[in-house]
């Protein structure tokens, strides 16, 4: 009987020392959100569409990114390189889809650092469905992107882990100094995107970020123009839900668009593009 109340008694006391760690445990977790020190980056992106039929477009895209450390902001160090290609489907002249591969290449956070290795490869498989609602004098568009992600981090022996990325993105363009989309027009462009994601890691992280980047740019003729702007971007981090980041992204772009097929074949461009 001594033996069993001893048990009982043993049995009793483990139940309330987890209790106890349980909560002091819950009690460490902030209950509200946290943002991290700001951070800085430039982005510069390049983005290339070229028609190979009267359907069927090739998207390349190269992002050259850097990021702010101790001895320079947005520019101090290298941050990643994107490579982004797909093959573009022209539905019709207000919807397209696009499916393709993406290698991105992480540099360490902290160059020198043993415990970092100097370079990671980020592969990627992204399909996307861009819709245009054309204005009298604008240009509306909503880009839904979906992106399946195999990522790990730089730090030595790190695991890889798999995610999706939902995105939407939300923008327009309007000319400024002109009545349309046409060569010589600076125009403005709003631009609102939300990236949510989920996976076997993701546990209390799903906006992975929201992005707010409005810019200007210049049509320099029917197949390049530029735009330039400042981005903030928020979000959850993958480990800790409760801890938010806080960027500002100085964004550089160029689009350049060439027709590969015969020149009796072309028709005017749509205004999908414009």
């Amino acid at each position: 009987m001594m033996r069993l109340k001893l048990s009982t008694t043993s049995f009793a006391l483990t139940l309330f020392l987890m209790f106890v760690l349980t909560a002091n445990a819950q009690d460490e977790r902030p209950t509200e959100a946290i943002k991290q020190p700001l951070s800085t980056a430039a982005w510069n992106g390049f983005y290339g569409k070229f028609r190979i039929s009267d359907k069927i477009f090739w998207d390349a895209q190269f992002h050259y990114r850097r990021v702010g450390n101790e001895s320079a902001d947005y520019f101090g160090q290298m941050g990643q390189i994107y490579n982004r290609h797909a093959i573009n489907y022209l539905v019709n002249e207000r919807f397209s889809v696009s499916l393709g591969p993406v290698l991105r290449l992480n540099f360490s956070p902290d160059p020198g650092n043993p415990e970092f290795e100097s370079l990671v490869l980020e592969p990627r498989i992204w399909h996307e469905y861009l819709f245009a609602m054309p204005l009298t004098r604008s240009m509306i568009y909503h880009r839904i992107r979906i992106e399946h992600r195999w990522s790990r981090s730089n730090a030595v022996g790190a695991d890889w882990i798999f995610r999706n990325r939902w995105r939407y993105k939300f923008y327009m363009n309007i000319p400024l100094n002109n009545d349309k989309l046409a060569p010589g027009t600076v125009f403005f462009t709003p631009d609102v995107e939300i990236i949510m994601q989920n996976g076997k890691k993701v546990v209390d992280s799903p906006l992975e970020d929201l992005r707010i980047n409005p810019s200007i740019g210049y049509i320099i003729n029917p197949r390049i123009k530029i735009t330039a702007g400042m981005m903030y971007t928020t979000g959850q981090t993958l480990d800790a839900g409760y801890l938010y980041t806080n960027r500002w992204i100085f964004r550089t772009n160029a689009y350049f668009s060439l027709d590969f097929r015969k020149k009796e074949s072309r028709v005017p461009r749509t205004r999908l593009f414009d």
